[in-house]
């Protein structure tokens, strides 16, 4: 079995991504970046895309470790309000919240949104690639969720499932955060691109 360092501290994409391997059963083992290596898991956010900043932390990691390692980075962008929070989601969702964006846009017809997610692989062999996914929807009313784990709703923890209980995917008529783990897999951003850089792995990298 082969095993993946994933660069990361937050639980939630831990445990998304552990979901992705066992629905498939992928023969790979995710290990925690954070718990192995500590300090040496942490890398700046540098750049202007998704794209780019999981690109450069991946590379960074996989320098410090001497291993392949996968990043992972999402954005958040609300065409109203002049593409905001872009990547800086994740401060903009634990400073202000979700009811912020709801605030911002009330009595604002245009509540179209997108999300971003970018997966990157980079191995000390110089191998690097890029999964990028965007979903496009609109912002809910308001906030929306039903029991379901962290990483796709906040029923357990306030920050859980991001943006999710407020965003509605096109094609759907509830939001991200009402759709089970199961029912998410072709709708949701990141879980393409896990599956995406798992397949990669396991077929074009001899680790």
């Amino acid at each position: 079995m082969k095993e993946i360092v994933f660069a990361t501290s937050n639980k939630a994409k831990v445990d998304q991504i552990n979901f992705i391997v066992q629905y498939f059963k992928f023969p790979i083992k995710i290990i925690v970046g954070k718990e192995i290596y500590g300090e040496k898991n942490n890398y700046k956010e540098i750049g202007n895309t998704v794209s780019e900043i999981a690109k450069n932390g991946a590379i960074d990691i996989s320098k410090k470790i001497n291993l392949p390692v996968i990043t992972e980075d999402t954005d958040f962008r609300v065409n109203s309000l002049n593409e905001e929070p872009g990547t800086r989601a994740g401060y903009f969702l634990k400073k202000y919240g979700r009811v912020e964006i709801l605030r911002k846009l009330n009595n604002i017809d245009n509540r179209s949104a997108s999300i971003n997610s970018a997966v990157a692989f980079s191995a000390p062999d110089g191998k690097n690639k890029i999964f990028l996914n965007t979903i496009k929807g609109k912002i809910s009313k308001e906030e929306k969720f039903d029991k379901f784990p962290s990483w796709i709703s906040p029923y357990t923890h306030h920050f859980g499932g991001g943006y999710n209980a407020i965003f509605i995917p096109n094609g759907w008529n509830k939001t991200l955060a009402e759709i089970s783990p199961e029912e998410s897999i072709p709708w949701s951003y990141r879980e393409k691109n896990f599956i995406d850089v798992i397949k990669y792995i396991l077929e074009e990298c001899s680790m």
